[in-house]
């Protein structure tokens, strides 16, 4: 539970962090957007630009040909000609009126305002010589006005090639700029790509983290609540042992005085051994309370005899063997062999995976559980049946989870036994497995052999 809370508080705070740095990223690819855009529209202006020119250029065809036309119209004396030559000044005028309100609509600086004025000026004298057409003096008048069309023109034709000059260098400018808010923009994507990956990454870890963390946490719990009940269970014991040592001296000392009495009663006698023989029962009993209740995790690895495991099993399983009424046999091959463990611990598993057994089977018709241990080429093989009929398909991936129990969700299951053994085991060096291919519920433990 605290673990799942753990969990989504941590994730809760990724999807924040991670939101900030997706709201990051699309303020970027939105300002970036926005830039190349106005890049692309200055672009566009700069094209735009030989419209203009085009305009520009037309005007100064127009002034040519009502220069040509009004010179030939002199000279041929052909009034056709002279009006020909008057609209095409005034073509000029046109086009010169369209290019300053096509540069004014593009928020371009004009310099024809002034121009406008002498175009003015020229149609009125180009009206003064129609007036008049071949009179010396409108000859005169064709001359001085072919001159200052000649000028215009040389105006017009400078003004263009400084008009283009000042785009390509608008130009340059421009793409180079645009060439290095690009290489920014694609540096900023590729930094927010990483830094995304980075962050899935390192999400990743502290998941791991906080799983390790909270596992750690779990078994200093389990072990803290084995402690406590070691330490009570000691206490119980040591308080039950010093009593029992008075009843013992006292019966040997009975016994004593009763074998120097000549006239013995066998009744005396024989109640004084059902006192001795019980209370070294309950001596055995003590000291198996001590052994399941100590915290083995730092004793040192030892050769055990297999006898005296068995030995310790039976004495610590007798009372619970005859009140559940059950069948229990411990089966071996070599009992007389020794095997490499912490005594301690491997009786704690073995006792705890033997009451799991006899909590499942305490409602069944046949209740019996097997104990065997075989040695195999580099390992001893421990199992542990019952005449259960296995464990159901979808609980056997949890069963070594800690706090999963297939027993009901009561305070004296709580889920730790089987998650302990199994860890126990691996600190062994072997493995804790449930044998699913067995008819009946089994679990198999593996020792390697101590290579000597």
């Amino acid at each position: 539970m605290q673990y799942t809370k753990l969990l989504r508080n941590s994730i809760k705070s990724y999807i924040i962090l991670g939101m900030t740095f997706l709201f990051a990223g699309l303020f970027i690819g939105i300002i970036g957007h926005w830039t190349l855009s106005v890049n692309r529209n200055s672009l566009q202006r700069v094209y735009s630009f030989r419209l203009f020119s085009r305009g520009n250029f037309q005007v100064i065809a127009a002034n040519l040909r009502s220069m040509t036309s009004l010179s030939q119209a002199i000279y041929e004396k052909d009034n056709e000609k002279l009006e020909e030559g008057y609209l095409h000044l005034e073509s000029a005028y046109g086009f010169l009126v369209s290019l300053d309100s096509e540069l004014y609509l593009q928020g371009n600086e004009s310099s024809l305002d002034d121009k406008l004025d002498t175009y003015d000026l020229l149609l009125d004298q180009y009206s003064e010589i129609l007036e008049n057409p071949f009179s010396k003096k409108s000859y005169e008048r064709s001359l001085e006005l072919q001159k200052r069309i000649s000028l215009l023109n040389q105006y017009l034709g400078y003004a263009e090639s400084e008009f283009w000059k000042q785009r390509a260098e608008d130009f340059e400018n421009i793409r180079l700029r645009n060439k290095n808010i690009e290489k920014i923009y694609w540096t900023l994507v590729f930094s927010f790509i990483v830094g995304l990956f980075i962050l899935i990454y390192f999400f990743l870890e502290r998941l791991k983290l906080e799983a390790v963390l909270e596992k750690q946490r779990l078994d200093m719990v389990a072990n803290s609540r084995l402690a406590a009940l070691g330490s009570f269970s000691a206490g119980i014991a040591h308080e039950i042992n010093n009593p029992l040592t008075v009843i013992q001296w006292r019966s040997k000392s009975i016994k004593k005085h009763l074998e120097n009495i000549q006239d013995k009663n066998p009744k005396l006698k024989s109640d004084l051994e059902s006192i001795e023989s019980n209370t070294f029962r309950i001596d055995k009993i003590i000291k198996s309370i001590k052994t399941l209740s100590k915290n083995a995790e730092k004793d040192q690895r030892e050769n055990v005899l297999i006898s005296s495991i068995a030995e310790q099993l039976n004495d610590i399983l007798s009372p619970k063997i005859a009140t559940e009424h059950l069948n229990y046999k411990f089966i071996t091959n070599c009992s007389d062999q020794l095997i490499y463990v912490r005594e301690v611990q491997i009786i704690q598993v073995l006792i705890n995976l033997i009451n799991n057994s006899i909590d499942a089977i305490k409602d069944l018709d046949a209740k019996w559980i097997r104990v065997s241990i075989d040695r195999k080429a580099h390992h001893f093989e421990i199992s542990v049946t019952d005449s259960g009929l296995g464990i159901p398909k979808r609980l056997q991936p949890h069963l070594f989870n800690l706090f999963f129990t297939t027993k009901s969700q009561s305070k004296e299951n709580s889920g730790i036994g089987l998650s302990l053994s199994h860890q126990i085991i691996k600190d062994h060096n072997g493995t804790l497995s449930y044998n699913a291919k067995s008819e009946n519920t089994q679990f198999i433990i593996t020792i390697p052999i101590k290579e000597n």
